[in-house]
C-alpha cells in the first residue's frame, strides 16, 4: 500500500465519522501503473477490444494520456460489454465488462475507497475484502462450529442485488465517508454508463454492472452504512 493510502487508512481508523473531501488527486500516474499491473492479464476485453497485452506495448505513453484526461476532466467511461455465464441452477448471470482503461481507473479508485471502508468492517467480515475470500469465510465457520455449541447455521443471499441497487441511495451511502466531488463524479460515470448487448446500447435507471472492478465497492458501501445503524456486518 502506498504511503498516501496508509495515511488515509489511519485517518479513517482514527475518526469513524470523518469525511474525505480530497482524494481524487491521488489517482496519479503511479497509482494508475500499479492498478494496471494488478489487473488480470487474461481478462476479456471490453467494447474497446483492447487487451492487457496490447495496452502493455506502450503502457507508459498510454497511462500518461489517461492521466492527462483525468486531470483535465476529459475522461469518459465507455459502455460495458454484456455477456452471460451459466449459474448452478441453470439460469444465466449477466456480467458487464468495462474497457481496459476504465478497469485501470476503477482499480485505482477502488484501492483508495478500500483504504477508507476497510476501517469500518469487523474482523468477521469476508465479502469482497482485499486478501480475503470465500474459503477464508468457510474456514472461520468451521473453526466456530468446532469450538462452540452451534445448533443452527443460517445461509442467506440477496437475490439480484447488483441489478436492483438504487443508485441515489448508493450515492448517499458513499457520501457518508467520501465527499470529494471529483471522485463522486467518477463513480457516477461508472454507475450510470450503459451496456452493449447484441449490438444495442441499453440504459437502465437502477443497478450497477456486475463485473466492474468497483462493483464490490457498491456492496461494501451498502453494508458499511447498514452496520452503522446497528446491523452486524457479514
Amino acid at each position: 500500500m502506498s504511503p498516501e493510502r496508509i495515511r488515509i487508512a489511519e485517518l479513517a481508523q482514527e475518526d469513524k465519522e470523518r469525511k474525505f473531501s480530497s482524494i481524487a488527486h491521488l489517482l496519479t500516474e503511479e497509482a494508475l501503473q500499479e492498478a494496471f499491473e494488478d489487473l488480470r492479464k487474461d481478462a476479456s476485453a471490453g467494447v474497446d477490444g483492447v487487451t492487457y497485452t496490447a495496452y502493455a506495448g506502450e503502457v507508459r505513453r498510454n497511462l500518461e494520456k489517461l492521466h492527462d484526461r483525468l486531470k483535465q476532466g476529459q475522461y469518459r467511461a465507455q459502455p460495458l460489454r454484456r455477456i452471460y455465464i451459466p449459474k448452478e441452477d441453470g439460469r444465466q448471470r449477466p456480467i458487464s465488462i468495462p474497457s481496459l482503461e476504465d478497469k485501470i481507473v476503477q482499480k485505482a479508485a477502488a484501492d483508495l475507497l478500500n483504504a477508507i471502508y476497510e476501517q469500518d468492517f469487523l474482523d468477521c467480515s469476508y465479502g469482497f475484502r482485499p486478501g480475503r475470500g470465500p474459503q477464508d469465510a468457510l474456514d472461520e465457520v468451521g473453526r466456530i462450529i468446532c469450538r462452540r455449541p452451534i445448533s443452527t447455521i443460517l445461509e442467506a443471499d440477496i437475490q439480484g442485488y447488483f441489478d436492483a441497487i438504487v443508485r441515489s441511495l448508493l450515492a448517499e451511502m458513499i457520501e457518508k465517508r467520501v465527499c470529494d466531488g471529483a471522485m463522486l463524479r467518477l463513480i457516477g460515470k461508472w454507475i450510470n454508463v450503459g451496456v452493449i448487448e447484441d449490438g444495442r446500447l441499453l440504459i437502465s435507471e437502477t443497478g450497477t454492472g456486475q463485473g466492474q472492478v468497483t462493483a464490490p465497492c457498491s456492496l461494501i458501501s451498502t453494508f458499511t452504512t447498514c452496520s452503522t445503524s446497528g446491523l452486524r456486518r457479514w
